[in-house]
């Protein structure tokens, strides 16, 4: 590790605070529309500017459920700081930075922060645990667009996925494994769902990795957590009226509970902090969903953040990204 080195932690972001709801959508459509919506390059941003007017509104009420705003950037923060201790930890002392694709700080905000700190190679190490073209290649694109704007050409090496890596899976299966212990219902008649978030089923047929990347980390989860009840994938989060990714979780939550289940454990299996996804749609909105269809007992695994075996994660692959350790 002879060139200064650095780790940038990429990530999608989310609104800090009611006020910055609409700004955050807009950032989020513009991203999404050329790849969703065929409309003509000049009308993105137009476009763009018209749905998050008419979705801010809703959008301000799920966050003003959780609290107002998101609490994504304060628990990323965290994950980069204890990351950046991890490694001087292991005698590899570099800065960690922290790019959000869709709020701030902004990858412009990130790279601009290491070119002046002299740092001439630079590990790109997604908080996206699998790859999919909506997360990971969007970040690293939006990484490269502005280091060619800004002149900025550190040797980037790329971490694309973890989906299996054995530290992220004890990480998961602790924080499952805790929340199961937790159950009054017998372990046998807890419903173990995955939910993970969904995509356009025309993502896949694309050749997006994400399906079959979720699907291996709910696998090697299984094998280590030996959960005696039955057990579950799912998606949720569908935005628009194309098909995606099934079955939905709030769909199955209802089929379970009509074929006689009392006892609903969620794990969101594709997020490593929180999100709206987790706070408001599992915790809010899903809980209220299966106490109406007569499920007794409803609980949600927490995201791994700041969990010393993910943590241990993002070291190893920061590491092995480097030549730092084998693969």
């Amino acid at each position: 590790m002879a060139d200064p080195t650095g780790v940038v932690l990429a990530q999608l972001g989310g609104p800090e605070t009611l006020a910055d709801v609409k700004p955050f959508l807009y950032n989020f459509f513009v991203d999404l529309i050329p790849d969703n919506i065929p409309v003509p390059k000049p009308f993105i941003k137009p476009t763009a500017w018209l749905i998050s007017t008419l979705r801010a509104p809703h959008s301000r009420r799920l966050y003003a459920s959780i609290g107002g705003g998101s609490p994504l950037r304060a628990q990323s923060e965290a994950q980069a700081h204890a990351l950046r201790d991890e490694l001087l930890r292991r005698g590899n002392a570099m800065p960690v930075y922290l790019a959000m694709r869709n709020w701030k700080p902004y990858s412009k905000d990130a790279l601009r922060a290491a070119q002046s700190d002299g740092i001439r190679e630079l590990v790109f190490l997604p908080l996206y645990p699998q790859y999919s073209y909506s997360t990971t290649r969007s970040s690293l694109n939006e990484l490269k667009r502005v280091m060619r704007e800004i002149g900025y050409e550190p040797e980037l090496r790329v971490v694309e996925q973890y989906c299996e890596d054995p530290d992220y899976i004890a990480a998961l299966v602790d924080v499952t494994r805790r929340t199961l212990e937790g159950f009054r219902a017998p372990a046998k008649t807890v419903h173990l769902i995955f939910s993970a978030h969904g995509l356009p089923q025309r993502y896949i047929e694309r050749g997006d990795p994400y399906l079959d990347q979720v699907k291996k980390t709910m696998a090697a989860a299984i094998a280590r957590l030996a959960h005696p009840g039955p057990m579950h994938l799912s998606f949720q989060s569908r935005l628009g009226p194309e098909k995606w990714l099934e079955p939905a979780t709030e769909l199955l939550i209802a089929r379970l509970a009509a074929d006689g289940a009392r006892a609903i454990c969620i794990v969101p299996i594709a997020f490593v902090s929180e999100h709206v996804e987790t706070l408001n749609e599992i915790d809010i909105q899903y809980a209220d969903a299966a106490a109406h269809a007569g499920i007794t007992e409803f609980g949600r695994a927490p995201t791994v953040q700041c969990h010393p075996s993910f943590i241990a994660c993002l070291a190893n692959q920061t590491e092995r990204a480097l030549g730092a350790v084998a693969t």
